[in-house]
């Protein structure tokens, strides 16, 4: 069985790619051509998941994926049963159309860090064509680690996603005594798009970039008793984006994402993939050591390319970008504002952070006037 020796922070247990929704961005729609049938559990994929845990000084993250996981679920509470004792923990990733009063409990009850879900703020109708907090608002807020994944496209820029998530983190905090964190993720194509998602204004992107800036310095003026909810989630955003920044950016040119290598893609038989969205067989959990890394690191080059080969490493914005998802071609790069819609939105984001950095040397002592 395969013996991994680098450190596994997360697995992606890829359990189908059949999806009860056809969203406009989905990069799976053009990286999968072919539905595979259903899967029965390899049980000896239990074992190598453990094997691995022992080794590990914090919890793996098991991560349940599709196409949708929760058409899975029955797998999910078996992999789950199995594996509760391991040095794991468990997230999933879902557009939430499936939730139960029954599967909110499980998640609850059983590990689950994070449960991200997917929404697109007021336009999300636009983008995925399901609102899954105008159906699901009550069942949404009991979840312990609810996690809010939003895409960043012409129907969705930063600052009015916060707008829109705000009254639901109200409620959230009402509850449960704490905001859930939110994660922007600008588009990306991978060929598939439609060409209203990226129909970009970039004097409004440039704007809302400044006024996320604005608004945190508004809440670092107040002290913790007078913090709003959205205070909150200027101060959880900017936080994130600091510590990407912090990020050493020599590790990216060794890895970008780490797919294959501190990031496994599974799937239910024991095959491992290059990434868990485009189902790219490199090796399995029966492959020797040697075997498998090579394919791993030769694919893994793929992101290595964006800072040795490209203008990425003299970019602006590198240390947000980290280069872009390497499955977004070099064709796709340059017939797109793939670069400029990134350049908009974090350039001044990038300079405030280092500008805080340079004069109070840690960006969490930042208080009162900037």
């Amino acid at each position: 069985m395969l013996n991994l020796k680098d450190n596994i922070f997360t697995i992606f247990i890829m359990l189908g790619q059949n999806c009860n929704l056809n969203c406009k961005y989905c990069m799976q729609h053009t990286l999968i051509n072919t539905i595979q049938d259903k899967s029965v559990i390899n049980d000896e994929i239990f074992d190598f998941v453990m094997h691995h845990a022992d080794k590990q000084s914090q919890p793996i993250d098991i991560r349940f994926y599709g196409g949708e996981p929760l058409l899975y679920f029955n797998d999910i509470k078996d992999i789950v049963f199995k594996l509760k004792e391991a040095n794991v923990s468990f997230s999933i990733i879902s557009n939430g159309k499936l939730l139960s009063k029954n599967i909110v409990e499980f998640f609850n009850n059983n590990k689950f860090t994070s449960c991200a879900i997917s929404w697109d703020g007021k336009n999300v109708l636009e983008t995925r064509h399901y609102d899954v907090f105008k159906q699901k608002e009550d069942l949404l807020l009991q979840i312990k680690n609810l996690n809010v994944d939003g895409v960043i496209s012409a129907y969705n820029s930063l600052d009015d996603y916060i707008e829109a998530l705000l009254p639901y983190q109200e409620k959230y905090f009402k509850l449960n005594q704490k905001i859930f964190p939110f994660f922007n993720e600008i588009i990306m194509d991978a060929g598939a798009c439609f060409s209203d998602l990226t129909d970009f204004n970039y004097e409004k992107v440039e704007e809302q970039a400044k006024n996320i800036i604005d608004n945190f310095l508004i809440a670092t003026t107040k002290i913790n008793e007078e913090l709003t909810v959205k205070d909150k989630m200027y101060m959880l955003l900017l936080t994130m984006l600091c510590q990407q920044i912090n990020n050493d950016n020599k590790n990216y040119t060794n890895s970008y994402c780490a797919n294959g290598i501190h990031v496994l893609n599974l799937d239910l038989e024991g095959n491992l993939y290059q990434c868990h969205n485009n189902w790219i067989k490199i090796g399995s959990i029966y492959d020797d050591y040697d075997t498998y890394m090579s394919k791993a690191k030769k694919l893994d080059n793929m992101a290595a390319k964006n800072f040795v080969d490209s203008n990425c490493k003299n970019c602006s914005v590198l240390s947000l970008c980290k280069g872009g998802c390497p499955l977004v071609s070099s064709k796709i790069r340059q017939s797109t504002n793939f670069c400029k819609i990134r350049q908009t939105l974090f350039e001044p984001i990038i300079n405030f952070i280092n500008d805080a950095l340079s004069v109070h040397g840690d960006f969490n002592k930042l208080k009162g006037k900037y």
